[in-house]
C-alpha cells in the first residue's frame, strides 16, 4: 500500500502521475471519497502520467458519466455519483473494463455494485483537515 498526507492538489497530482507510473496495462483504478476529497484532481495526475498531454481538459463527468481521453492509452473517466449502485445500464462499464489497453478510473466507485474490474487499484481520500487529505492507494 501506498499512502500519503497531501496538503495541496499540486501534491494530490504528482502522487497520481507517479502512481500512473508503476500501473501496467489494463488499469482500473477506482476512487473513494467524499464531495471535494480531491477525485478529479487525483484523476488529472493520473491522465498526465498515461500521458494525456492536456489535463485541462479532464472534468468531473457528473453528467455525462463517462469522459474518454486520449492519452498514449485509451484513458476512461467514470463518476457514478448520480447513479444507484449496480444501476449502470448502457454505460458498457464491462466492455470498456474488458478492453486490454484501456485505463478506467472510476469516481464513487463504491456504487459499482457486483462490478468490480480485474486487479483493480483501490485509491481511497480521506479530509485530514480543510487543507490535507491523507490518499491511501492498495491493489486488490
Amino acid at each position: 500500500m501506498r499512502m500519503i498526507l497531501s496538503r495541496s492538489e499540486a501534491e494530490t497530482f504528482e502522487f497520481a502521475r507517479a502512481l500512473a507510473a508503476s500501473l501496467p496495462l489494463p488499469a482500473h483504478v477506482l476512487l473513494f471519497g467524499e464531495l471535494g476529497a480531491g477525485k478529479t484532481t487525483f484523476t488529472k495526475g493520473l491522465a498526465a502520467g498515461f500521458g494525456l498531454a492536456d489535463v485541462d481538459d479532464v472534468s468531473s463527468p457528473t453528467f455525462t458519466l463517462v469522459n474518454r481521453y486520449s492519452g498514449r492509452t485509451p484513458i476512461y473517466h467514470v463518476d457514478l455519483y448520480r447513479i444507484d449502485a449496480g444501476d449502470f445500464c448502457g454505460l458498457d462499464l464491462e466492455r470498456i473494463f474488458d478492453d486490454p489497453e484501456n485505463v478506467v478510473v472510476v469516481e464513487w466507485a463504491e456504487r459499482l455494485g457486483d462490478l468490480t474490474p480485474p486487479a483493480p487499484v483501490r485509491v481511497k481520500l480521506t479530509y485530514v483537515d480543510s487543507h490535507s487529505r491523507r490518499i491511501e492507494a492498495a491493489s486488490g
